[in-house]
């Protein structure tokens, strides 16, 4: 019984050791070394936005110009706007009426034409439109023309009529007669009928035949839009 019990005891220490080495096997299996997670990665270092650009410094503009003075204009000479004397000649306006003195205007319309006056339609007189109507100017003439078949004489020619010519009427004389007359304002005055307009007022001027035309008729103007003496060329 003795020898029994002794050998047992060795066979059961053997068993319980190897029962703690399953035991401990088995914890082990089930219980590994816990795993250390990596160094948690730092974002890179933020981006700084480069300097703000400034803009360049406000150019600032020159100093305003100052128009020169204001011109003044000349006087109104008889050359129109081509530069030929009593050029451009008048037409009709917009409103289809001969452009001349007290005719409607407006800034639509020539401003500036000129129509004949004087005997044999030898001047010019501008119309100028004012914005409401055109208003004339008085009878100029030419300085590069000639006009000695207009020169006034002291006293009628004997070929004359005796009574005061009437303008546009037949006439029989020759050309360069000056006939009508009786020009207080000239020095010394002249004797004479003076003439009368187509209406039949009586007026302080000359006339000369236009003995050239098919039918000749007579030629009138005023002292104030005759060549000579009041006007230029002679």
């Amino acid at each position: 019984m003795t020898t029994m019990t002794k050998r047992m005891a060795p066979f059961c220490g053997t068993i319980a050791l190897l029962a703690q080495v399953f035991v401990f096997q088995g914890c082990g299996s089930n219980s590994g070394t816990t795993g250390t997670g990596g160094t948690t990665g730092t974002g890179g270092a933020t981006a700084t936005g480069g300097t703000t650009g400034t803009g360049g410094a406000t150019g600032t503009g020159g100093a305003t110009g100052t128009g020169g003075a204001t011109g003044t204009g000349g006087a109104t000479g008889a050359a129109g706007a081509s530069g030929a004397f009593g050029q451009p000649a008048c037409g009709n306006t917009i409103a289809g009426a001969a452009a001349g003195k007290g005719v409607a205007c407006t800034t639509a319309d020539v401003q500036l034409c000129y129509k004949t006056c004087g005997p044999e339609k030898t001047g010019v007189k501008p119309e100028t439109c004012s914005g409401t109507a055109y208003t004339e100017g008085d009878c100029a003439f030419d300085p590069a023309g000639a006009y000695a078949c207009y020169v006034v004489p002291p006293a009628p020619d004997p070929s004359c009529p005796t009574t005061a010519p009437m303008a546009s009427s037949p006439c029989s004389i020759p050309d360069c007669v000056v006939c009508g007359g009786g020009d207080t304002t000239m020095t010394p005055p002249t004797a004479g009928t003076g003439y009368l307009d187509s209406t039949g007022a009586a007026k302080t001027g000359y006339c000369v035949c236009q003995a050239s035309a098919t039918t000749p008729t007579w030629s009138c103007a005023s002292n104030t839009a005759w060549p000579c003496p009041n006007g230029s060329g002679c």
